[in-house]
């Protein structure tokens, strides 16, 4: 029979009048569930859950005699069917999915159920785990992570008869699909970013990182750091890598392994820039300069000379700042270097100057410097003399400045000495000078009164320029009348010196003029004068004489030395022609030497007006210029009045012309209302060239003037 079903068992007794009977199944009063049960009335219900043996004994014991019984076998079986639903699915680790079984059978079999998971009771951590919700219904949770086979199979076994059982096939996969975040990046040299990798694997799983296939990757590449599980951080390296972008992995260490990679593209924000951008060197000459880079790990570069690292001596040289002689860096270096031009100019002119970044040799920046001849420095000092107060009083001090040309480094070296070799001052006697030219005078003036401050350029130390300084304190000459004359005087001339501190007088209680260190009779009308008179013979030479002024005493204070420059006689004219297409000219030096009378009260030489002579002595005042007609042929000869300070028919009057002169002039003296008139007597021919012409005077002297468009030749 089935399980659940029922069967009426009937007992006959005899011998007895009594023909109740107790019913048992297996010896079991009754029966029980598990063997099938009985009632008093012999109605067998067989159990719902197959036995084991699958036969039974239903006994009937006579009530009269306990020792008197029949029974009867009954053999029990099943055709349980089981079907569970649904009988398959996909799902994502984590998840849960319900599912149902259905007992069926001939009878009334036990439709519970018992789950399973890949043959284990309940399931586990690893397979994922069946719960059940009632007789015939469960609730399945898969795994956080697939398994390995990511297939299982959930079975549902009838509890009626266990050998009857349906299973559900499972596959389990990845909630999301395996990825990096960011998929991409762009990192800056020398820069990080973080990455975060998720795998299909189960938790704790150790996770690789690498970089181009290198775990960890390297300094050329970049390296990379896990972090925390799957978190890792890549590092870019401090230049740009061989390969560009490079490629981040993350790889389970699982069977199979699972991996996601991302791309990293290594981007350079570096800048370099050099200051100066361009230069002019003189050759064996050094100029700084100085690479700046910006955004990038070091700030170290490499120099290049015309493409020369480090350069050589032909192209000029890269030198360590302060290095002398030259030392070449011996590696890429940050800040500043001096470039040393060399000895003479390069072929390749203006030479390239290029600094190239160590951390990315793709920037780099590059000044022009052209190496140029020796330098002709000069030198010159603003103010070139100064009158002081002693130190310590108002008025002790005097800013000097020094402006030096042909060469672009203006620093200078500042010194005092005494102006006068071997006498006057020295060391802090002579004052004190700073490194900005500021100089403070010392307690009391030196004799000779005459303190020198020096610029001397630093460029070339050959090169300086000297202002004087006398102490208000002792006798100080600030003017020389005249301060030159033309060799070749042909009379004695007054000379006079004008400044400070001078004794009034004659003779010995007075001050004295020395030339050349030798007194001459000297007359000081006030303290701020003194004259004296110079012969010929004084000078018949170019040359310098030295003039100081002595106060009386013993020895008596000396002033500063000043020179009168004589310079040599010429008479050599340089004309300067101009026209409307060039109006003026440049790079012309003009000597002008003053006239031996500067030292005199009277005025100078000069000519204020010039007219033709009218009949006798009379002179007819024009305004400039005189109009003479050349003559067709031959010659002509004009009167002319020239009037001015000074004149005298013993002066050579000319116009100005061609050489040898095509104006001919003679001069004398003419009677007239007033004085310094001369009658000038012109001879021009049909040969003398037409055009203003310009009237120079010269006295014996050779002091000279000129009175410009007096006259024009038509």
């Amino acid at each position: 029979m089935f399980l659940g079903q029922t069967q009426t068992f009937s007992a006959t007794v005899t011998g007895t009048s009594n023909t109740s009977v107790t019913w048992s199944v297996n010896g079991i009063a009754g029966g029980n569930a598990a063997v099938g049960t009985i009632s008093t009335t012999g109605q067998y219900a067989a159990p719902q859950i197959l036995p084991s043996p699958a036969s039974v004994t239903v006994r009937a014991t006579s009530q009269a005699d306990p020792l008197a019984s029949g029974s009867s076998a009954a053999s029990l079986k099943s055709d349980v069917i089981v079907n569970v639903s649904p009988n398959s699915a996909t799902l994502p680790a984590g998840s849960t999915q319900t599912f149902s079984a259905i007992v069926t059978g001939s009878g009334n079999p036990n439709p519970s159920v018992a789950w399973s998971v890949n043959g284990i009771g309940g399931g586990n951590a690893t397979v994922g785990t069946i719960t059940s919700t009632g007789a015939d219904a469960a609730m399945y949770t898969a795994p956080g992570t697939p398994p390995s086979p990511p297939a299982i199979m959930v079975t549902a076994t009838s509890v009626a008869d266990p050998s009857r059982a349906a299973s559900a096939s499972l596959t389990i996969q990845c909630g999301a699909p395996n990825g990096i975040s960011p998929a991409s990046a762009s990192v800056a040299l020398a820069q990080t970013q973080p990455f975060v990798a998720t795998l299909c694997v189960p938790p704790g799983t150790a996770i690789l990182w690498e970089v181009n296939g290198i775990t960890g990757g390297n300094s050329s590449l970049g390296t990379v750091t896990n972090t925390n599980g799957n978190a890792a951080t890549y590092t870019a390296p401090a230049s740009p890598p061989p390969t560009n972008p490079v490629t981040v992995r993350a790889t389970s260490q699982t069977i199979p392994p699972q991996s996601v990679s991302a791309a990293v593209t290594v981007v350079s924000q570096v800048a370099v820039s050099i200051s100066p951008s361009s230069a002019t060197v003189p050759v064996s000459h050094r100029a700084s300069f100085k690479a700046t880079v910006t955004n990038a790990p070091t700030t170290a570069v490499q120099w290049t000379v015309n493409g020369i690292p480090n350069g050589n001596s032909v192209a000029g040289q890269i030198c360590l700042p302060g290095s002398n002689p030259c030392a070449a860096p011996a590696a890429p270096i940050s800040g500043s270097v001096d470039y040393l031009a060399p000895a003479s100019p390069p072929a390749q002119n203006p030479v390239a100057l290029v600094a190239t970044s160590l951390a990315d040799p793709t920037r780099t920046a590059s000044a022009a410097v052209t190496v140029v001849p020796p330098l002709q420095v000069s030198v010159s000092i603003s103010p070139p003399y100064a009158f002081l107060a002693p130190g310590g009083k108002p008025g002790s001090t005097q800013l000097f400045t020094a402006s030096l040309t042909g060469t672009t480094n203006q620093a200078v070296l500042w010194t005092v000495a005494s102006a006068v070799a071997g006498q006057g001052c020295s060391g802090a006697a002579c004052g004190t000078v700073g490194a900005d030219g500021l100089y403070t005078a010392p307690a009391s003036a030196p004799s000779p009164n005459a303190i020198a401050v020096t610029a001397t350029s630093q460029e070339d130390s050959m090169q300086s320029a000297t202002a004087v300084v006398a102490l208000t304190s002792g006798p100080a000459i600030e003017t020389v009348l005249p301060s030159s004359v033309m060799a070749g005087a042909a009379g004695s001339f007054t000379l006079a010196v004008a400044g400070l501190n001078f004794v009034p007088g004659i003779g010995s209680s007075a001050s004295f003029l020395s030339i050349n260190g030798i007194p001459r009779t000297t007359t000081c009308p006030s303290a701020t004068r003194c004259n004296t008179a110079l012969s010929p013979g004084d000078v018949s030479a170019a040359g310098t004489l030295r003039l100081q002024v002595q106060n009386p005493g013993s020895p008596g204070a000396l002033s500063n030395p000043v020179p009168l420059v004589v310079v040599p006689f010429t008479t050599n004219e340089d004309v300067i022609p101009l026209s409307s297409a060039q109006p003026s000219a440049s790079g012309k030096d003009v000597i002008v030497v003053e006239p031996t009378n500067a030292g005199a009260t009277s005025s100078s030489i000069n000519v204020d007006f010039i007219g033709f002579v009218t009949g006798g002595n009379s002179c007819s005042a024009q305004g400039s210029p005189l109009f003479l007609t050349r003559p067709a042929s031959g010659s002509a000869t004009f009167s002319l009045c020239v009037h001015g300070n000074g004149l005298d028919p013993s002066f050579t009057y000319e116009f100005s012309g061609p050489s040898p002169n095509d104006m001919f002039v003679t001069a004398t003296s003419l009677a007239g209302l007033f004085p310094n008139l001369m009658q000038l007597d012109v001879t021009i021919t049909s040969a003398t060239l037409p055009g203003p012409r310009t009237l120079f005077l010269t006295t014996p002297a050779n002091d000279k003037t000129a009175a410009s468009g007096m006259l024009e030749v038509k």
